[in-house]
């Protein structure tokens, strides 16, 4: 195997498989790396007996890691996901899923139902101004300021009087004192329209997203968001590495990389037939030869930590919520005997969809025992996303924390998982919890790039894990790891035998089959 490449990219998660696809599609020799048996890295789409080994081995760092139950039949007909998310109909992850022509790769479904968890029963949120007027719960008065306040979020808002002196303020306190909702409805709105976790979260980002959602509302359907099958963000960063290698990306799957070093080059490992000079030299285990490349892109989570402080650490140009840095997310997976569909709301908006795929939202506070100061998500999936087999459901419960938390995730979210079991006994669904798990992840935090960096060494962060925007942002974070890695490669803008340009992120869908590139495969 050829040796010398033009960037060597460490890790298949999410946002690195796309970077890697986009330079390999401009053209670039890449070489992908993972010490994983599997792509996807903490993004993962496991199977039932995968994620056993993995929470195994996760418990030999992390000892308040703690699992129930067995294993059960037909285990590798489950596809469970490390980073349970939804994907915005429109935004910059979708415009890549298309333009790429990985969207063929894949297939996709639209969420089903967001629901919202209020005085013990569920609630659907209203997502257009249909629901609204379908809705018996509000008032017509309380329907009237709800439809002027999704015509605000909907609008060019920056510059008007409502927003004027208020951009942040806890949206709460926006919605009550400016749109003059009630409490139920600013709590919907704020945590299961835009999701926010914290009660503090300000106005100005949250309205951002919020249009975002609204205006993706329509695209495919009434929902503003799709589900992946086969467990969602593992099998899409799969896509991607499909994409690269297609176009001539090596990858190199369960061996560890040994040691980083920068490269002489005046050195004899330098190559000789061309003036494409190395700068980083990179050393894995069982390969007798070491790999150069000129520029090196690594998760921060696998970039040695005397290389961290020395590479440019690209940062998303969105902001998670305008809330609070996140130390860390407790998350619980189970799997339980039985489909999955959340009990409908008989005296709301009459709602039949009974999909597997729904988002559930815990209000901080509204759980006795539950946390004060997070809201927590619940995600279903089931055998509509051939994410379990027929009969059988996935239940991810995910939690923020914004510091380091004195109780494990057991303690923290084992009244949410009763509770989601509880409603379903409560509606004659019972549900038999087959096995779960409970775990801390750690978020790795990153380290301020200096004006020192090492020319073409790049650190990626982890995938946000926030439900509604993380795929965006790893998109937003690829475009510019592409962007800065095609400059550091001597500022190189030549032509592909394809004809584009290697600053293209991606390929104009002209060049490719007509159609291929807008194809979504459901």
């Amino acid at each position: 195997m050829d040796n010398h490449f033009d960037v060597i990219v460490l890790g298949t998660g999410l946002t690195e498989s796309i970077t890697a696809a986009a330079l390999s599609k401009a053209g670039f020799k890449v070489a992908h790396i993972d010490p994983n048996p599997y792509y996807g890295g903490d993004e993962a789409s496991l199977s039932l007996d995968e994620l056993v080994q993995w929470v195994d081995h996760y418990k030999e760092d992390n000892h308040s890691v703690t699992h129930y139950g067995e294993v059960p039949p037909h285990a590798r007909q489950y596809s469970v996901s490390l980073a349970p998310s939804v994907i915005p109909s429109i935004g910059p992850f979708i415009s890549s899923l298309i333009a790429s022509g990985v969207s063929r790769y894949g297939s996709f479904k639209l969420l089903g139902r967001v629901v919202i968890y209020d005085g013990g029963i569920l609630k659907d949120v209203p997502q257009s101004k249909d629901d609204i007027f379908q809705s018996t719960a509000m008032s017509l008065l309380e329907k009237r300021r709800v439809t002027r306040f999704l015509m605000f979020a909907a609008g060019e808002f920056e510059n008007s009087k409502e927003l004027h002196g208020q951009e942040n303020s806890p949206l709460l306190d926006f919605l009550h004192g400016i749109f003059l909702l009630s409490e139920a409805t600013a709590r919907a709105i704020t945590y299961a329209l835009g999701y926010c976790y914290f009660i503090s979260e300000t106005t100005l980002p949250t309205l951002h997203r919020i249009r975002a959602y609204l205006k993706a509302s329509g695209r495919y359907g009434p929902s503003s968001f799709l589900v992946g099958y086969y467990g969602g963000s593992g099998e899409i960063a799969q896509g991607f590495c499909r994409a690269a290698a297609v176009r001539g990306g090596v990858y190199i799957l369960g061996q560890s990389v040994t040691r980083i070093s920068s490269v002489d080059p005046a050195g004899p490992e330098s190559p000789v037939l061309t003036s494409d000079i190395p700068r980083f030299a990179v050393e894995v285990d069982d390969f007798p030869d070491r790999l150069h490349c000129r520029c090196l892109i690594s998760s921060t989570t696998l970039l040695p930590g005397h290389l961290r402080t020395v590479a440019d650490v690209i940062r998303p140009s969105i902001s998670s919520c305008g809330s609070p840095r996140l130390f860390a997310m407790a998350r619980c997976i189970a799997i339980v005997d039985g489909p999955i569909a959340l009990p409908l709301d008989t005296k709301d908006s009459g709602v039949s969809d009974a999909s597997d795929s729904s988002l559930l939202v815990f209000p901080p506070g509204s759980l006795n025992g539950g946390s004060a100061i997070s809201a927590v998500h619940v995600m279903t999936a089931g055998s509509g996303t051939m994410s379990a087999p027929s009969g059988k459901g996935i239940l991810y419960i995910s939690m923020p924390l914004p510091t380091n938390s004195i109780h494990s995730a057991e303690v923290l979210l084992r009244p949410y998982l009763s509770a989601v079991l509880l409603l379903f006994r409560a509606e004659q669904q019972q549900k038999t919890l087959i096995w779960s798990t409970f775990y801390i992840q750690e978020l790795a935090s990153c380290t301020t790039s200096t004006s020192d960096s090492l020319v073409g060494l790049l650190a990626v962060p982890p995938l946000s894990p926030h439900t509604t925007q993380g795929v965006d942002e790893a998109a937003i974070i690829a475009e510019a790891t592409f962007r800065k890695a095609v400059s550091s490669l001597n500022g190189e803008i030549k032509e592909t035998n394809q004809g584009c340009e290697q600053n293209v992120f991606w390929p104009l869908l002209t060049e490719m089959e007509e159609g291929e590139g807008n194809v979504m495969q459901w």
